[in-house]
Protein backbone atom coordinates (compact mmCIF):
# COMPACT_ATOMS: atom_id res chain seq x y z
CA UNK A 1 0.00 0.00 0.00
CA UNK A 2 1.23 3.32 -1.36
CA UNK A 3 2.26 5.32 1.99
CA UNK A 4 0.06 8.85 2.27
CA UNK A 5 1.88 12.14 2.33
CA UNK A 6 0.17 13.29 5.36
CA UNK A 7 1.45 10.41 7.53
CA UNK A 8 4.81 11.33 7.66
CA UNK A 9 4.55 15.43 6.84
CA UNK A 10 5.60 16.13 10.29
CA UNK A 11 8.63 14.10 10.80
CA UNK A 12 11.20 16.66 10.35
CA UNK A 13 12.93 15.25 7.37
CA UNK A 14 13.48 16.60 4.03
CA UNK A 15 15.44 15.24 0.43
CA UNK A 16 17.47 17.83 -1.22
CA UNK A 17 18.24 16.55 -4.37
CA UNK A 18 20.67 18.40 -6.54
CA UNK A 19 20.83 18.75 -10.52
CA UNK A 20 21.76 21.04 -13.53
CA UNK A 21 18.35 20.10 -15.10
CA UNK A 22 15.71 22.89 -14.61
CA UNK A 23 12.50 22.03 -13.15
CA UNK A 24 10.86 24.00 -16.11
CA UNK A 25 12.80 22.59 -19.17
CA UNK A 26 12.43 19.29 -20.80
CA UNK A 27 11.10 16.81 -18.64
CA UNK A 28 13.50 13.80 -17.16
CA UNK A 29 13.98 11.26 -14.79
CA UNK A 30 14.85 13.96 -12.13
CA UNK A 31 11.63 16.02 -11.77
CA UNK A 32 9.67 12.88 -12.88
CA UNK A 33 11.24 10.67 -9.31
CA UNK A 34 11.13 13.43 -7.29
CA UNK A 35 7.62 14.57 -8.42
CA UNK A 36 6.60 10.97 -7.18
CA UNK A 37 8.74 10.86 -4.30
CA UNK A 38 7.25 14.17 -3.10
CA UNK A 39 4.57 12.28 -1.60
CA UNK A 40 6.52 10.07 0.80
CA UNK A 41 8.75 13.12 1.61
CA UNK A 42 9.76 16.80 1.17
CA UNK A 43 11.02 17.41 -1.59
CA UNK A 44 13.67 20.66 -2.08
CA UNK A 45 15.00 20.38 -5.78
CA UNK A 46 18.49 22.53 -6.65
CA UNK A 47 18.04 22.98 -10.45
CA UNK A 48 20.68 25.40 -12.72
CA UNK A 49 18.33 27.75 -13.85
CA UNK A 50 17.77 31.77 -12.05
CA UNK A 51 15.62 33.99 -11.76
CA UNK A 52 17.73 37.18 -11.62
CA UNK A 53 22.16 36.48 -12.02
CA UNK A 54 23.61 36.83 -8.64
CA UNK A 55 19.74 35.64 -6.85
CA UNK A 56 19.08 32.79 -5.02
CA UNK A 57 15.56 32.05 -4.99
CA UNK A 58 12.84 29.22 -3.82
CA UNK A 59 9.71 28.38 -5.58
CA UNK A 60 7.11 26.15 -4.39
CA UNK A 61 5.71 24.42 -6.77
CA UNK A 62 3.64 22.55 -4.85
CA UNK A 63 2.71 21.35 -1.63
CA UNK A 64 5.30 19.58 -0.86
CA UNK A 65 8.41 20.55 -3.31
CA UNK A 66 10.07 23.58 -3.51
CA UNK A 67 12.80 24.50 -6.33
CA UNK A 68 15.58 26.31 -5.40
CA UNK A 69 16.95 29.19 -8.48
CA UNK A 70 20.09 30.50 -8.75
CA UNK A 71 22.20 28.43 -6.46
CA UNK A 72 24.10 26.13 -8.79
CA UNK A 73 25.68 27.83 -11.87
CA UNK A 74 27.70 30.80 -9.37
CA UNK A 75 28.94 27.69 -7.60
CA UNK A 76 29.87 26.03 -11.14
CA UNK A 77 31.33 29.43 -12.55
CA UNK A 78 33.20 30.19 -9.29
CA UNK A 79 34.72 26.43 -9.40
CA UNK A 80 36.01 26.84 -13.09
CA UNK A 81 37.67 29.58 -12.00
CA UNK A 82 39.57 27.48 -9.64
CA UNK A 83 37.71 29.43 -6.72
CA UNK A 84 36.85 26.35 -4.86
CA UNK A 85 36.06 27.51 -1.39
CA UNK A 86 34.22 30.77 -2.48
CA UNK A 87 31.86 28.06 -3.90
CA UNK A 88 31.16 26.00 -1.04
CA UNK A 89 30.74 28.70 1.09
CA UNK A 90 28.00 30.17 -0.91
CA UNK A 91 26.55 26.98 -1.18
CA UNK A 92 26.69 26.83 2.50
CA UNK A 93 25.25 30.07 3.14
CA UNK A 94 22.02 29.78 0.67
CA UNK A 95 21.01 26.51 2.32
CA UNK A 96 21.16 27.10 6.05
CA UNK A 97 17.42 27.76 5.71
CA UNK A 98 16.93 24.09 4.87
CA UNK A 99 18.95 22.65 8.15
CA UNK A 100 16.75 25.53 10.38
CA UNK A 101 13.22 24.15 8.58
CA UNK A 102 14.12 20.21 8.65
CA UNK A 103 15.71 17.86 11.54
CA UNK A 104 16.84 15.04 9.17
CA UNK A 105 18.35 15.74 5.66
CA UNK A 106 19.18 13.47 2.83
CA UNK A 107 20.65 14.40 0.38
CA UNK A 108 20.39 12.85 -3.25
CA UNK A 109 23.13 13.97 -5.42
CA UNK A 110 23.09 12.46 -9.64
CA UNK A 111 26.31 13.77 -10.83
CA UNK A 112 29.79 13.77 -9.86
CA UNK A 113 31.36 16.76 -10.99
CA UNK A 114 30.17 19.85 -8.51
CA UNK A 115 29.57 17.55 -5.86
CA UNK A 116 27.48 19.92 -3.54
CA UNK A 117 26.77 17.39 -1.12
CA UNK A 118 30.44 18.60 0.76
CA UNK A 119 29.20 21.32 2.20
CA UNK A 120 25.67 21.27 2.13
CA UNK A 121 24.59 19.80 5.49
CA UNK A 122 22.97 16.82 5.50
CA UNK A 123 22.13 13.52 8.03
CA UNK A 124 22.42 11.23 4.78
CA UNK A 125 23.93 10.61 1.54
CA UNK A 126 21.96 8.86 -1.72
CA UNK A 127 23.61 9.16 -4.72
CA UNK A 128 21.21 8.68 -8.04
CA UNK A 129 23.83 6.96 -10.47
CA UNK A 130 22.37 7.56 -14.07
CA UNK A 131 25.20 7.90 -16.65
CA UNK A 132 28.55 7.01 -17.71
CA UNK A 133 30.84 8.64 -19.09
CA UNK A 134 30.33 10.33 -21.90
CA UNK A 135 33.93 11.80 -22.92
CA UNK A 136 36.19 8.85 -23.28
CA UNK A 137 38.91 10.81 -23.44
CA UNK A 138 41.73 9.24 -20.90
CA UNK A 139 42.16 12.33 -18.90
CA UNK A 140 38.81 13.17 -18.65
CA UNK A 141 38.00 9.56 -18.19
CA UNK A 142 40.33 9.01 -15.41
CA UNK A 143 39.07 12.12 -13.38
CA UNK A 144 35.24 11.25 -13.75
CA UNK A 145 35.86 7.54 -12.58
CA UNK A 146 38.08 9.09 -9.53
CA UNK A 147 35.08 11.60 -8.88
CA UNK A 148 32.65 8.69 -8.98
CA UNK A 149 34.48 6.27 -6.91
CA UNK A 150 34.34 9.19 -4.25
CA UNK A 151 31.06 9.82 -4.45
CA UNK A 152 29.88 6.13 -4.58
CA UNK A 153 32.40 5.51 -0.89
CA UNK A 154 30.77 7.98 0.43
CA UNK A 155 27.26 7.08 0.06
CA UNK A 156 24.95 5.47 2.12
CA UNK A 157 22.71 4.05 -0.11
CA UNK A 158 22.90 3.89 -4.67
CA UNK A 159 20.56 3.84 -6.76
CA UNK A 160 21.40 2.96 -10.55
CA UNK A 161 19.67 2.87 -13.84
CA UNK A 162 20.70 0.04 -15.63
CA UNK A 163 22.56 -3.53 -15.25
CA UNK A 164 26.27 -2.23 -16.30
CA UNK A 165 26.10 0.60 -13.90
CA UNK A 166 24.89 -2.03 -11.63
CA UNK A 167 27.83 -4.47 -11.11
CA UNK A 168 30.28 -1.18 -11.19
CA UNK A 169 28.58 -0.11 -8.48
CA UNK A 170 28.47 -2.92 -6.19
CA UNK A 171 32.06 -2.92 -6.28
CA UNK A 172 32.05 -0.13 -4.29
CA UNK A 173 29.33 0.35 -2.11
CA UNK A 174 27.14 -2.57 0.04
CA UNK A 175 23.64 -1.07 -0.49
CA UNK A 176 23.37 -0.52 -4.42
CA UNK A 177 19.78 -0.71 -5.67
CA UNK A 178 18.39 -0.69 -9.66
CA UNK A 179 16.35 1.82 -10.10
CA UNK A 180 14.89 1.59 -13.85
CA UNK A 181 13.81 4.99 -15.27
CA UNK A 182 9.87 4.42 -16.32
CA UNK A 183 6.69 6.19 -17.56
CA UNK A 184 4.64 9.03 -16.50
CA UNK A 185 0.92 7.93 -17.37
CA UNK A 186 -0.25 11.67 -16.71
CA UNK A 187 1.89 12.59 -19.56
CA UNK A 188 -0.15 10.38 -22.07
CA UNK A 189 -3.51 11.23 -20.48
CA UNK A 190 -6.14 10.47 -22.97
CA UNK A 191 -7.43 13.71 -22.98
CA UNK A 192 -4.19 15.38 -23.22
CA UNK A 193 -3.63 12.89 -26.58
CA UNK A 194 -6.93 13.41 -27.89
CA UNK A 195 -6.14 17.01 -27.31
CA UNK A 196 -2.71 17.48 -29.16
CA UNK A 197 -3.21 18.51 -32.94
CA UNK A 198 -1.83 17.22 -36.00
CA UNK A 199 1.66 19.54 -36.25
CA UNK A 200 2.19 21.44 -39.53
CA UNK A 201 4.47 18.90 -40.14
CA UNK A 202 3.10 15.44 -40.20
CA UNK A 203 3.54 13.74 -43.25
CA UNK A 204 0.46 14.26 -45.66
CA UNK A 205 0.37 11.13 -47.19
CA UNK A 206 -1.27 7.74 -45.73
CA UNK A 207 1.98 5.79 -44.72
CA UNK A 208 2.74 3.75 -41.76
CA UNK A 209 5.29 6.15 -39.30
CA UNK A 210 8.51 4.68 -37.38
CA UNK A 211 8.78 7.80 -34.85
CA UNK A 212 12.20 8.70 -32.76
CA UNK A 213 11.78 11.14 -30.23
CA UNK A 214 14.58 12.33 -28.41
CA UNK A 215 18.10 14.50 -28.52
CA UNK A 216 20.22 13.54 -31.62
CA UNK A 217 23.67 13.94 -30.75
CA UNK A 218 26.82 11.45 -30.19
CA UNK A 219 24.39 8.33 -29.06
CA UNK A 220 22.62 8.41 -32.23
CA UNK A 221 23.45 5.73 -35.25
CA UNK A 222 23.15 7.43 -38.60
CA UNK A 223 24.44 4.42 -40.24
CA UNK A 224 21.25 2.06 -39.17
CA UNK A 225 18.88 5.42 -39.11
CA UNK A 226 19.81 5.63 -42.89
CA UNK A 227 19.64 2.63 -43.87
CA UNK A 228 16.49 1.57 -42.64
CA UNK A 229 14.95 4.73 -44.14
CA UNK A 230 16.17 3.48 -47.38
CA UNK A 231 15.23 -0.42 -47.09
CA UNK A 232 11.55 1.01 -46.44
CA UNK A 233 10.59 4.09 -48.72
CA UNK A 234 7.02 3.20 -48.18
CA UNK A 235 7.27 4.04 -44.46
CA UNK A 236 7.71 8.06 -42.83
CA UNK A 237 10.21 8.30 -40.68
CA UNK A 238 10.68 10.93 -38.26
CA UNK A 239 13.22 11.34 -36.12
CA UNK A 240 12.02 14.48 -33.74
CA UNK A 241 14.82 16.43 -31.32
CA UNK A 242 17.12 19.15 -31.14
CA UNK A 243 20.08 18.39 -33.32
CA UNK A 244 23.73 18.98 -31.60
CA UNK A 245 26.19 20.56 -33.99
CA UNK A 246 28.73 17.95 -33.62
CA UNK A 247 26.61 15.57 -35.61
CA UNK A 248 24.72 18.34 -38.20
CA UNK A 249 26.92 17.30 -41.06
CA UNK A 250 25.77 13.72 -40.53
CA UNK A 251 22.00 14.69 -39.76
CA UNK A 252 21.83 16.00 -43.51
CA UNK A 253 22.51 12.64 -45.04
CA UNK A 254 19.29 11.82 -43.08
CA UNK A 255 16.88 15.12 -43.48
CA UNK A 256 17.55 14.49 -47.23
CA UNK A 257 16.19 10.88 -48.20
CA UNK A 258 12.36 11.59 -49.15
CA UNK A 259 10.53 9.60 -46.55
CA UNK A 260 12.60 11.67 -43.48
CA UNK A 261 11.08 14.40 -41.55
CA UNK A 262 13.53 16.19 -39.39
CA UNK A 263 11.33 18.62 -37.54
CA UNK A 264 13.96 19.43 -34.79
CA UNK A 265 12.91 19.83 -31.19
CA UNK A 266 8.81 19.57 -30.60
CA UNK A 267 6.85 20.76 -28.41
CA UNK A 268 4.67 19.05 -25.75
CA UNK A 269 1.60 18.35 -27.54
CA UNK A 270 3.35 17.88 -30.71
CA UNK A 271 5.24 14.86 -29.24
CA UNK A 272 1.81 13.48 -27.45
CA UNK A 273 0.90 13.38 -31.08
CA UNK A 274 3.62 11.94 -32.67
CA UNK A 275 3.97 8.90 -30.24
CA UNK A 276 0.26 8.20 -30.28
CA UNK A 277 -0.39 8.20 -34.12
CA UNK A 278 2.87 6.90 -35.06
CA UNK A 279 2.83 2.36 -35.64
CA UNK A 280 6.34 1.92 -34.01
CA UNK A 281 8.52 3.78 -32.00
CA UNK A 282 12.88 3.80 -33.06
CA UNK A 283 15.33 3.47 -30.46
CA UNK A 284 18.73 3.74 -32.97
CA UNK A 285 21.72 4.29 -30.29
CA UNK A 286 24.89 3.54 -31.10
CA UNK A 287 26.48 0.03 -30.03
CA UNK A 288 29.18 0.15 -26.79
CA UNK A 289 29.67 0.61 -23.11
CA UNK A 290 28.29 3.93 -23.01
CA UNK A 291 25.01 3.38 -24.14
CA UNK A 292 24.87 -0.03 -22.88
CA UNK A 293 24.74 1.87 -19.81
CA UNK A 294 21.27 3.70 -20.97
CA UNK A 295 18.23 2.70 -19.98
CA UNK A 296 15.65 4.33 -22.09
CA UNK A 297 13.06 6.72 -20.92
CA UNK A 298 11.72 6.31 -24.44
CA UNK A 299 11.60 2.81 -24.10
CA UNK A 300 8.82 3.06 -21.30
CA UNK A 301 6.83 5.99 -23.36
CA UNK A 302 6.64 4.17 -26.23
CA UNK A 303 5.25 0.75 -24.24
CA UNK A 304 2.87 2.71 -22.43
CA UNK A 305 1.04 3.52 -25.61
CA UNK A 306 1.32 -0.18 -26.96
CA UNK A 307 3.78 0.72 -29.90
CA UNK A 308 6.16 -1.53 -30.79
CA UNK A 309 9.64 -0.85 -30.35
CA UNK A 310 13.05 -1.42 -32.90
CA UNK A 311 16.31 -0.80 -31.52
CA UNK A 312 19.85 -1.16 -32.09
CA UNK A 313 21.28 -3.99 -30.18
CA UNK A 314 22.51 -2.13 -26.77
CA UNK A 315 22.28 -4.15 -23.65
CA UNK A 316 19.34 -2.36 -22.18
CA UNK A 317 16.83 -3.46 -24.92
CA UNK A 318 18.58 -6.76 -25.53
CA UNK A 319 17.89 -7.66 -22.39
CA UNK A 320 13.79 -7.08 -23.20
CA UNK A 321 13.19 -9.00 -26.39
CA UNK A 322 9.37 -8.91 -25.84
CA UNK A 323 9.19 -5.04 -25.51
CA UNK A 324 12.26 -4.37 -28.37
CA UNK A 325 13.18 -6.04 -31.33
CA UNK A 326 16.96 -5.31 -32.20
CA UNK A 327 19.37 -5.37 -34.42
CA UNK A 328 23.55 -5.20 -34.25
CA UNK A 329 24.23 -3.93 -37.89
CA UNK A 330 22.53 -2.08 -40.33
CA UNK A 331 20.74 -4.80 -42.14
CA UNK A 332 19.65 -6.40 -39.23
CA UNK A 333 18.26 -3.10 -37.82
CA UNK A 334 16.28 -2.50 -40.81
CA UNK A 335 14.76 -6.10 -40.13
CA UNK A 336 13.91 -5.43 -36.82
CA UNK A 337 12.02 -2.04 -38.00
CA UNK A 338 10.24 -5.02 -40.42
CA UNK A 339 9.17 -7.14 -37.27
CA UNK A 340 8.24 -4.11 -35.33
CA UNK A 341 6.01 -2.98 -38.09
CA UNK A 342 4.16 -6.50 -38.45
CA UNK A 343 3.87 -6.48 -34.42
CA UNK A 344 2.17 -2.87 -34.64
CA UNK A 345 -0.66 -4.91 -36.51
CA UNK A 346 -1.02 -6.89 -33.17
CA UNK A 347 -3.52 -5.83 -30.97
CA UNK A 348 -2.39 -8.54 -28.53
CA UNK A 349 1.43 -7.24 -28.51
CA UNK A 350 0.06 -4.00 -27.65
CA UNK A 351 -1.75 -4.89 -24.40
CA UNK A 352 1.45 -6.61 -23.84
CA UNK A 353 3.57 -3.23 -23.65
CA UNK A 354 0.96 -1.56 -22.53
CA UNK A 355 1.05 -4.19 -19.23
CA UNK A 356 4.88 -3.73 -18.95
CA UNK A 357 4.57 -0.03 -18.72
CA UNK A 358 2.08 -0.48 -16.41
CA UNK A 359 4.02 -2.31 -13.67
CA UNK A 360 7.23 0.45 -14.87
CA UNK A 361 5.65 3.89 -13.46
CA UNK A 362 7.48 6.37 -11.78
CA UNK A 363 5.20 6.19 -8.89
CA UNK A 364 6.29 2.37 -8.77
CA UNK A 365 9.68 3.69 -8.82
CA UNK A 366 9.71 6.55 -6.25
CA UNK A 367 7.69 3.39 -3.81
CA UNK A 368 11.09 0.88 -4.57
CA UNK A 369 13.00 4.12 -3.67
CA UNK A 370 11.49 4.59 -0.32
CA UNK A 371 11.58 1.68 0.85
CA UNK A 372 15.71 2.15 1.01
CA UNK A 373 15.33 5.95 1.96
CA UNK A 374 13.35 5.75 4.79
CA UNK A 375 15.83 3.00 6.03
CA UNK A 376 18.52 6.16 6.00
Amino acid sequence: MRQDASENAGDGRCLVYAHGNDWDGVRSRQRYLMEALSRYIPVIYLDGSWDKRGLVTQHQVSERITVVRGLLRPMVSLKLRGLEQPSHLWGWWHTRWIRRKYSRIIFMDSENWLRPYRFIPHDSLVFDCIDPCFDRSPQVLADFEKRELEVLHASQAVFVTADSLLEFAREHNKNVTLLNNACSPVEYAPDLVAAAKEPEWWPKEARQVAAYMGAIDWRFDFDIAVQAARDHPNIHFVFAGNVLGEVIDRSLELHELPNVCMPGRVTVEDGRYLLSHCDIGLIPFKMGEMNDAINPVKMYAYAFLGKPIAGSAVSELVSRPAIAVTGDTPPAFSRAVTLALERSRDAAEAGKLKEFAAKNTWENRAAEAWKVLEKL
